[in-house]
């Protein structure tokens, strides 16, 4: 059944360029740290017993301890792999955050050049066309004034509100002004 899994990319979808972690990867991340730190405590545990044994030159201890434990390695070991699970959950916080600005900062650059293109297409229409006043369109004005209002905040959804108003009313102004013209 092996041969039939999906391979990773597909069971845990990622969008492009994303190397963040998905929701399940996290709680798998840590139970592998805590199943190989304590791998690793098992080991170094029989070494050193096995080291002892060697040094004493008495027959090495069996596999598994009868009830002799050496607490202090133990809480050493474990300790460690207390601070290296602390710190990956660190990181990855820090990573998940850091993922979330770069988006809020990607989209509210898209909603800034949305709102500089339509500027530019009516300072173009003010320079072609210097004699066919759009002060005298209120709404207009009124929608330019509150998405600039809006770009100084730091209000996305208001942002995004304000420029869809914009370029609606800029849409009609030029559908009027064309009407107009004709």
């Amino acid at each position: 059944m092996l041969h039939r899994l999906k391979p990773r990319s597909l069971a845990l979808h990622r969008p492009r360029g994303d190397v963040g972690s998905t929701l399940i990867e996290v709680p798998l991340r840590a139970a592998a740290w805590l199943l190989g730190g304590l791998g690793v405590c098992f080991v170094v545990l029989r070494v050193k017993a096995k080291f002892d044994a060697f040094v004493a030159g008495r027959p090495a201890p069996p596999l598994l301890p009868e009830v002799t434990i050496a607490w202090g390695t133990v809480g050493l070991a474990l300790g460690g792999l207390a601070l290296a699970t602390v710190a990956v959950l660190i990181v990855l916080a820090w990573r998940s955050v850091a993922g979330e600005r770069q988006a809020e900062q990607r989209r509210r650059t898209a909603f800034e050049r949305r709102h500089d293109r339509v500027l530019e297409e009516l300072g173009c229409h003010l320079v072609d066309d210097p004699h066919r006043s759009l002060l005298d369109e209120p709404a207009l004005i009124e929608a330019l004034a509150r998405a600039q209002d809006a770009r100084n905040s730091s209000d996305d959804h208001r942002y995004l509100d304000a420029v869809r108003a914009l370029q609606a009313q800029w849409t009609q102004t030029r559908k009027t002004q064309s009407a107009r013209a004709a």
